[in-house]
């Protein structure tokens, strides 16, 4: 594992790079649609809408800039294999975004055991509950392209104003996935040279009628 992470460091390092600079792209975008004033938001909830696609933009943007980088490393190492200089690891851009992603997931695993413990009902001790919360805020800052959708989202089932606190604690696991799933298949379709934006695209591309 840690020749692995030696070999593959920069690009583990360009994908927390990469995640840095977005977190600070989503929080700009979804605190500006946050701000948006209360008398304007009435019965249709339009500040919590305005934030959940502040926050999809921010998100898609962030899958974009990782499946770019990702894809490239990916038809480099087709190149490589083809010519017998490298052995084929299908699974290589996994492992990378896995250990790029031990800070999120961590997170995640933070929340969610602390919260348990520190539940009421439940054993409610107040140390984890403690750290559960702290993991919370930790896990939105450095994942702030998230922001947008999990309070706007939170907000417009409950119904009432929402914060970090009341996001459900499985949601702070699930918000690693988009970026491994993307990364992962970045490498795929690098490796086999294909396009996955181009072929999202001719779904949704109307058919030439066939020629008489």
């Amino acid at each position: 594992m840690l020749e692995f992470i030696k070999k593959n460091a920069h690009f583990i390092w360009k994908l927390l790079l990469n995640q840095t600079g977005l977190t600070l792209f989503g929080l700009m975008t979804s605190m500006s649609a946050a701000a948006i004033d209360h008398t304007l938001a009435g019965e249709g909830n339009i500040q919590y809408t305005c934030m959940i696609w502040a926050s999809v933009f921010a998100i898609i943007f962030y899958m974009f800039v990782d499946y770019s980088a990702i894809k490239e490393e990916g038809q480099k190492d087709k190149i490589r294999i083809d010519a017998g200089r490298l052995e084929r690891d299908t699974w290589r851009g996994l492992k990378i975004v896995l250990i790029a992603s031990v800070p999120n997931l961590l997170l995640g695993l933070l929340v969610n055991v602390f919260g348990l413990l520190g539940a009421d009902p439940g054993p409610a001790i107040g140390w984890a509950g403690a750290i559960a919360g702290t993991s919370k805020v930790i896990a939105i800052i450095i994942q702030a392209m998230y922001w947008g959708v999990l309070i706007g989202a939170t907000g417009m089932i409950s119904g009432g104003i929402a914060n970090i606190g009341d996001v459900p604690n499985f949601c702070y696991a699930l918000i690693p996935l988009p970026a491994i799933i993307c990364v992962t298949l970045a490498y795929i379709a690098g490796l086999h040279d294909v396009s996955l934006i181009r072929k999202i695209k001719g779904l949704f591309k109307p058919e030439a009628p066939a020629k008489k």
